[in-house]
């Protein structure tokens, strides 16, 4: 990869970029740590689509928000906290609520299968919500269902060959 940027994860969008492939490698092959709980690994990789870097990324030289060619995000030693089927509620044309499901914690055996599924589906959040911790959050919509991925880490490396287009963020 021509440009790399390490722990700049919150200055890279990953908003509507399409998944290419997710995957969890080396699984519980990373010592338990006091906390936090969840499913370990060594790596978490992302190939994603339609990534923008933005302008105060170390390796975006233009000054201006960036679409990126296919780019690589790997996190080292991830712990899942959890995958979530986020649950719904349903009203009639009269606003009543018809019905309500909740959001449904996944098992761990589950979440590779269900990283499988992301494959060619769009994200459609992506974020940290704890700007303080190594820790991120995205959902991932997949045909009618949207799944949310919550984990942390300990670093964050992105790798990409090219920039392409402006991105028109407003």
């Amino acid at each position: 990869m021509k440009f790399k940027s390490t722990n700049e994860i919150e200055t890279i969008q990953l908003r509507d970029a399409q998944i290419k492939e997710m995957k969890l490698v080396g699984v519980g092959e990373v010592e338990e740590a006091a906390s936090p709980k969840g499913l370990r690994a060594r790596w978490m990789e992302l190939y994603v689509e339609g990534a923008v870097v933005k302008d105060n990324n170390s390796q975006n030289e233009y000054y201006t928000d960036k679409y990126a060619d296919q780019m690589e995000i790997r996190f080292k030693n991830p712990v899942i906290e959890a995958v979530l089927l986020e649950g719904h509620k349903y009203y009639d044309a009269n606003d009543n609520l018809v019905e309500e499901v909740p959001d449904q914690k996944l098992a761990e055996d589950e979440y590779e299968k269900i990283f499988g599924k992301f494959k060619e589906n769009y994200i459609f959040y992506g974020g940290k919500p704890e700007a303080d911790k190594k820790c991120y959050q995205m959902i991932v919509d997949v045909d009618e269902d949207s799944y949310i991925v919550s984990f942390y880490y300990d670093k964050v490396i992105a790798g990409w060959n090219h920039f392409l287009n402006k991105a028109n963020m407003g």
